[in-house]
């Protein structure tokens, strides 16, 4: 049996239906662990606290929360050369606007991110501003060693998360942005009930940078940027000055900068990517280093009738964006319900 109300019904009217066969839960990484939890599937104690009556004693529920964490630099350029265009000249969003209504052309045609770089951060010189190529020769043939755990996405707007900053400061000035991406972090986050209230948010806490080792990426990922940037300027963009680094006092080169003041620049401007993924892992429900929440047929352990699908149930964050994986879970979800029941 599922309860449940309407959304948008100001009724506080509690429905029901009989489930003949299964539940499938596809609410997200943060919002599918908050209805197990709610629903008394969850770590006991946690679950206690809330006065849920616990139906299943599950700790992996909620944990092993993962994302891709991103650090925003962004360069002072024309006018011209950025979608800020678009903001101090409403007239030319509107022509835009009608060019794409009617003709399918324009820059609202395009994607917001062109093109992306991905690149191991092993195989970088030691200083991490290019390709060492004699380490690249030499790399791992192991597949866990090649894949990339650094994403470079250059985006001729801002990449900040902080809106009222950018508002603020940065509004009416042209901008080029490089989101400089941990792929493969090591840090994980939570997601805990707030209250038994589900029309409450749950608790989420993204751990960011809590695993000191992502620290090592941040600043290969930082300083790769800023080479980029510079060859970039040498190719003929006008790249003016660098605005993200400015508040800080610090070099706006990769050479000049000491761990320190990178890892400075890091822990200020360190934001979500919203890839978030792997809080109803699937693995083991006994795995010694992080339980699991779901088996191999994405069936809750212990529960019967009830599955999760959706990047909840990722193992691990993979090192890519996660739209098209998800849709992939879904097919497998549903290829599994037909070909097993």
């Amino acid at each position: 049996m599922v309860f449940f109300k309407l959304a948008n019904s100001k009724s506080d009217k509690i429905y029901s239906a009989k489930v003949k066969r299964e539940v499938i839960v596809c609410s997200g990484a943060l919002g599918s662990p908050q209805v197990l939890m709610l629903s008394g599937i969850g770590p006991r104690k946690h679950l206690e606290e809330h006065g849920i009556s616990v139906v299943k004693d599950l700790p992996g529920v909620g944990s092993g929360l993962s994302d891709h964490h991103g650090i925003p630099i962004a360069w002072k350029v024309p006018v011209k050369e950025s979608l800020t265009r678009l903001v101090i000249h409403p007239m030319l969003g509107v022509l835009e606007f009608f060019k794409y209504i009617f003709f399918r052309s324009g820059i609202l045609s395009m994607p917001i991110n062109n093109i992306t770089l991905f690149v191991r951060s092993t195989i970088l010189k030691q200083n991490h501003t290019g390709i060492d190529k004699e380490k690249l020769a030499t790399a791992n043939s192991q597949i866990q060693d090649l894949i990339p755990d650094i994403e470079l996405m250059p985006l001729a707007v801002t990449a900040m998360d902080d809106l009222e900053e950018h508002q603020r400061l940065f509004s009416k000035m042209g901008m080029f942005s490089i989101l400089a991406t941990l792929a493969k972090p090591k840090s994980h986050g939570t997601v805990r009930l707030s209250s038994s209230d589900p029309h409450q948010r749950p608790k989420v806490d993204f751990g960011i940078l809590s695993n000191s080792e992502d620290y090592i990426v941040a600043r290969a990922s930082v300083r790769l940027s800023l080479k980029l940037a510079e060859t970039m300027r040498a190719s003929g963009f006008p790249l003016q000055e660098n605005i993200t680094f400015t508040e800080d006092k610090q070099a706006k080169d990769a050479k000049n900068n000491n761990n320190e003041e990178i890892d400075k620049f890091i822990r200020r401007r360190i934001r979500t990517i919203y890839h978030y993924s792997s809080s109803c892992r699937m693995a083991p429900a006994d795995d010694a280093e992080s339980p699991g929440v779901v088996d191999d047929h994405l069936k809750v352990h212990g529960v019967k009738g009830l599955r999760v699908c959706d990047t909840s149930i990722f193992p691990q964050i993979i090192s890519h964006h996660l739209q098209a994986p998800a849709a992939m879970v879904a097919e497998k979800c549903a290829d599994l319900i037909k070909n097993h029941g």
